[in-house]
Parts: structure tokens; C-alpha cells; sequence
């Protein structure tokens, strides 16, 4: 099979100073190593770059991932204007898209094929698509679908009526598309979000607490995400509490800040520091509202953690009762009894650990990078087909 040209249009790209979207960058850099050359569109902000006082990233720079391998990465500067609106666009979004599109009709050799992250990313493909003639992935993952927030429907539809295929990181997420008409469900997969175990993997618990400063005694509680309401930090924070003798681990960032003598650690850390800190947990607790999927359990489950996080439909394609327990994220007593239960029953929560273990096999990065692969050339291919088809007929 000949090997293709990719283009990702992102809303974000991380670097080792700002890991942001740093799921994007591991599947583009597995494709990559798989002998597909791969560039990536993630515009960037010079309205947040000024008002948080932050340098402006290059707006060409390359993204060495091993010896003879690399991401082109463009990153055009747009202003953005928070969710101003003019004739039912939103303004912020019209400036990416047209920056997208610009930098798309550079890239020399072309793209022959590309594949949008989000579905607002999608439209703007769609409109590359239509204009060059080259089939596009749209990623669906949002906690919620916002699309329809940033174009009118009229362009939506039009973005997005030969689109090539959806990559669905759960179930949810491929029920909301269909419910919203923004595809077809024979042209949708679902493939959930996956893990580089070479950055997240089991360590030795008594060595890193040494390592780190924490107690061998204490049974500690670990979350990561942003300090916001859907995440749920304030509600482990009150059910934490509510168990005795337990700590808690905070790893992330935001508006609403846990407070208490049990916690042990709390902040930001660089990304490859967050498996070192989750070793040291004996269990990890998202109580989120909303997720497309998370890749914080992912991670937490290849650290060997037992899970305790919603009971909603978008955690229905990665857990299950071997490892996880679920609850209803708003109610703070059965959050601090999943967590009791667990603290009090070591057989139970060792059986949990390896089960978490064994399961975050199945989402390795590269099984899902092949996944995405396969599942876009076999649709080129039956695009093709139908395209040969419909020529015969005429």
C-alpha cells in the first residue's frame, strides 16, 4: 500500500514548555512512525499570547519525533474574540478557518488526505476537501458537540455532506454526531483514546513514594483534570474528607481550588512527571459530568490504579466493574463510599489494580493509530468502489 500524505488541522499542538493536547500530538507521532508523512494545522491565539503575556510560538516548526522522523507543524497567528457572533458566525472561528485554509493551499507536496480534530475542525476540512478534491476525517472527542455554536447549520451541512468518515473515541460520542445530523452511522467508528506506555506504566509504589516524599502509610487518592465544575475537584475534595485517614493527590489546574490537611500534593506538573505522581496513588477519582473519553483514566489504568468516576454512557466503552466502580458523580456520600470501600478492602483493590492493568493493554497508542489507519484507507477504498460503481452504471 502506498504510504499517504496527512494533514491534521487541530485546535491545538503541545510543545515540552505547554503540553496542551498532548493526545493530539501522540497519535499524529504514531501515524508518523508508521511511514506516513504527516503535517499539522494548529492556529494560534496572538489575542490570549498578548493579554497572558506569553511569547508567540514560530509559526513553521518541526516536531522531531525520532531519528529521521518528523511533524511539519504550522501554526498560524489569528486573533480571536471569545464567542462574538456576526450573522450566526462566530467570529474567532471564521479567522481560524480561513488561516487554515490559507496555509493548507502552501503545503507543498499537497495532502492527499486530511483529518480534523473536532467537529468544528471538521467544517473547515470539509470546505479544503470540496475545494481540492481530497477525502476528510473528521475525530469526534468533545465533552459536548459545540459546532453548532460557531457555524450555521446551512455551512455545516454543506462542510460536511462527503465527508469520508468519523472516528469516535466512544459511544457517546457517536450517538450525539448521528442526533445532531452531522453524519451517517455506516460512515462512523468507534475507536476510544489510548496511552503511550512508554510514558505512563507501572512503578514500584514503595519506590516512588521514597523517591517523592510520601508516607508508605497513607492511603492516598489521586485525580488529574482542571479544577473546574464538571471535572468534579470540589466534590472529591468534601468525599475525600469524609474518609478517614485518607490523602489526596491534585494534579491540574483552574478556578476552584481544594483546600484541607489531606492533601499531600496539588498543581501542575510537566507530562512526563504525571506518571511518577499517579504511582503513588492507590486509587484514582474522576467524579466528572462530561467527557468524550478521558484520558485521565486511561493513563491512571495503565499506572495500575482501580477506578472510581461517573456512571454516564461516556465512560460505558473503556470501564467496567473488574476495575472500576461507578457513581453518580453528584453525590458526594457514594463518591466517599466507592472511596472507602476500596481503602478498606486491600484484597479487593489489588484485584482491581491488575485488572486495570491488563486492560489498558488494549489502549495502546499504536493499536489505535493501526485502527485510524485501516479504517481510512478502507474507506477511500469503498469510496472508490462506489465511485467505479456509478461509473459503470452511467
Amino acid at each position: 500500500m502506498q504510504k499517504k500524505n496527512i494533514c491534521f488541522v487541530v485546535p491545538n499542538y503541545p510543545t515540552q514548555n505547554d503540553p496542551v493536547y498532548t493526545f493530539v500530538r501522540e497519535l499524529v507521532c504514531s501515524i508518523a512512525v508508521q511511514g506516513y508523512s504527516c503535517s499539522v494545522i494548529a492556529p494560534q491565539s496572538i489575542t490570549k499570547k498578548l493579554l497572558k503575556n506569553k511569547p508567540a510560538r514560530p509559526q513553521f516548526w518541526r516536531d522531531c519525533v525520532k531519528e529521521g522522523v518528523w511533524v511539519d507543524v504550522y501554526q498560524p497567528r489569528v486573533p480571536s474574540f471569545s464567542n462574538l457572533n456576526i450573522f450566526g458566525r462566530n467570529l474567532s472561528a471564521l479567522f481560524a478557518q480561513k488561516a487554515v485554509i490559507r496555509v493548507f493551499s502552501k503545503i507543498r507536496p499537497r495532502p492527499d488526505i486530511i483529518y480534523a480534530h473536532f467537529w468544528h475542525s471538521g467544517v473547515t476540512a470539509g470546505l479544503i476537501s470540496k475545494r481540492y478534491g481530497i477525502p476528510f476525517f473528521v475525530a469526534t472527542g468533545e465533552s459536548k458537540i459545540w459546532v453548532e455554536s460557531l457555524f450555521t447549520r446551512q455551512t455545516i451541512q454543506k462542510a460536511l455532506a462527503d465527508i469520508s468518515g468519523v472516528i469516535c473515541v466512544s459511544t457517546k460520542n457517536l450517538d450525539e454526531s448521528i442526533e445532531l445530523k452531522l453524519a451517517t452511522r455506516n460512515k462512523m467508528i468507534v475507536i476510544p483514546n489510548a496511552v503511550d506506555p512508554e510514558k505512563f506504566y507501572k512503578i514500584d509504589k514503595r519506590e516512588i513514594r521514597n523517591k517523592l516524599g510520601f508516607s508508605q502509610e497513607d492511603f492516598i487518592v489521586s485525580f488529574m483534570g482542571s479544577f473546574d465544575q464538571r471535572k468534579g475537584v470540589l466534590r472529591l475534595s468534601e468525599a475525600v474528607k469524609q474518609v478517614e485517614q485518607t490523602k489526596a493527590i491534585y494534579i491540574g489546574s483552574g478556578a476552584l481550588i481544594p483546600t484541607g490537611d489531606e492533601i499531600v500534593f496539588m498543581g501542575k506538573l510537566p507530562h512526563d512527571q504525571i506518571c511518577e505522581y499517579l504511582n503513588c496513588a492507590d486509587v484514582f477519582v474522576l467524579p466528572t459530568l462530561a467527557e468524550g473519553c478521558s484520558n485521565a483514566i486511561l493513563e491512571a489504568m495503565a499506572c495500575g490504579l482501580p477506578i472510581i468516576s461517573s456512571e454516564l454512557s461516556f465512560n460505558d466503552d473503556i470501564l467496567n466493574d473488574l476495575y472500576a466502580i461507578r457513581v453518580d458523580s453528584m453525590d458526594i456520600v457514594a463518591i466517599a463510599e466507592a472511596i472507602r470501600s476500596l481503602k478498606n478492602d486491600d484484597n479487593r483493590r489489588k484485584r482491581m489494580a491488575t485488572s486495570a492493568l491488563e486492560q489498558s493493554q488494549e489502549y495502546h497508542i499504536n493499536n489505535r493509530a493501526e485502527k485510524i489507519v485501516r479504517f481510512i484507507n478502507n474507506s477511500i477504498n469503498d469510496e472508490k468502489e462506489v465511485q467505479n460503481d456509478n461509473q459503470e452504471i452511467n
